[in-house]
């Protein structure tokens, strides 16, 4: 089982609610790896299949018995463990891109450093549409328009800490990976030592992309075995599939009509297609009585707001105060406990709730709010 601590991964799952959980790190599917995917799901699991918020893999309600033979068909299709260094979803095609980094962080993955904290993760962020700065990592590295790159170690606010050229800069990384050790990036006591890089727009992967992509979802990251494996029998023999920060799914290397027909596809196979769709305003956890660690079930009632006109922002249907789905403040926050839900305003979950809610009054209590 994962220790306390620790991710979940292929080797090593974790126990919740529903059974074990298997996770893996994105990389490309091909239409028959994404088909095989879904098959595993059924056949070991729960089949429910979900995208993270880093754009990693998971599949739920696998058992003892059934979690090493899961795990061994993923392993399988190619897909495997590796260290946490992720680089954009459309590194290298985007033509937006201010330079390519997956050499960088595939020199970091090879030189990851032993005895390094649970979750040390690192992003190397070559810019373009699909920017990683939403994405939380103990050291970011990010492209520059001049040129090089910025180091940068995460906390409650990215210090940044130098400028790098392309030829330094996988080492640079490693070099404060040694530093931090078994401490994460948070726990460092360091100033900024030099200019940030300028802000940008967020990055939204659902959608058409100019990189000849498309990006769509599952409702808030998940989706059914059945559902992934229509899908992947509707792509062209050619697309590839990737899994994208967001609770995404990326369909790569197809042409402008073959897009369109996907995403209609997409549309009616019950996926998020277009970014103003109302579920990707709302983050909402597996909840009860998939996690073990949720006081109310989330799903249903994200579900249900997400049919409400006019929803007041970003909202978020915690299961717990853990708020594993966004764990940032949201304009509205439920926080499940004791079958029901606290509502707080402009916070997250672990902030002091206005009210409690039993979940057939919080619908009522968020149009009162507005």
């Amino acid at each position: 089982m994962t220790p306390r601590g620790a991710c979940p991964s292929l080797a090593v799952p974790m126990q919740t609610g529903d059974g074990l959980l298997l996770r893996a790190p994105a990389c490309d599917w091909t239409p028959a790896m994404a088909l095989a995917i879904a098959r595993s799901a059924a056949a070991f699991g729960n089949g429910v299949v979900e995208i993270t918020a880093r754009g990693n893999l998971q599949l739920r309600g696998l058992r003892p018995e059934t979690a090493g033979p899961c795990g061994e068909s993923l392993v399988a299709l190619g897909i495997a463990d590796a260290p946490a260094v992720m680089a954009g979803p459309l590194a290298g095609r985007d033509p937006l891109e201010l330079a390519d980094p997956r050499g960088i962080a595939a020199a970091v993955a090879a030189s990851w450093p032993e005895g390094l904290a649970p979750k040390t993760s690192v992003v190397v962020d070559g810019g373009g549409a699909l920017h990683l700065d939403a994405v939380a990592a103990d050291l970011r590295l990010v492209a520059m328009e001049e040129g090089g790159w910025l180091l940068g170690l995460d906390g409650v606010t990215t210090r940044w800490l130098a400028r790098v050229d392309s030829t330094g800069a996988a080492e640079a990384v490693l070099r404060q990976l040694r530093r931090l050790g078994t401490r994460r990036a948070r726990d460092m006591p360091v100033e900024s030592g030099t200019t940030p890089p300028p802000a940008r727009a967020p990055a939204e992967p659902i959608g058409r992309h100019a990189a000849g992509a498309i990006g769509v979802a599952g409702a808030f990251g998940t989706l059914d075995a059945p559902v992934l494996a229509a899908f992947a029998e509707a792509l062209p023999p050619q697309a590839l599939l990737r899994p994208a920060p967001g609770r995404a799914l990326l369909v790569l290397g197809i042409g402008v009509e073959e897009g369109g027909t996907l995403l209609a596809t997409a549309g009616r196979l019950g996926l998020v297609t277009d970014p103003s769709d109302p579920r990707r305003r709302i983050a909402a956890c597996p909840g009860a009585p998939a996690c073990a660690s949720a006081e109310a079930a989330t799903r249903p009632l994200a579900a249900a707001l997400a049919a409400l006109p006019d929803l007041p922002g970003m909202l978020h249907v915690s299961g717990c105060a853990k708020g594993c789905a966004h764990p940032g403040p949201a304009a509205i926050t439920l926080v499940g406990r004791d079958g029901g839900f606290g509502l707080v305003r402009a916070g997250g979950p672990r902030d002091l709730p206005a009210c409690h809610l039993a979940p057939g009054e919080v619908a009522a209590a968020l149009r009162d709010w507005r």
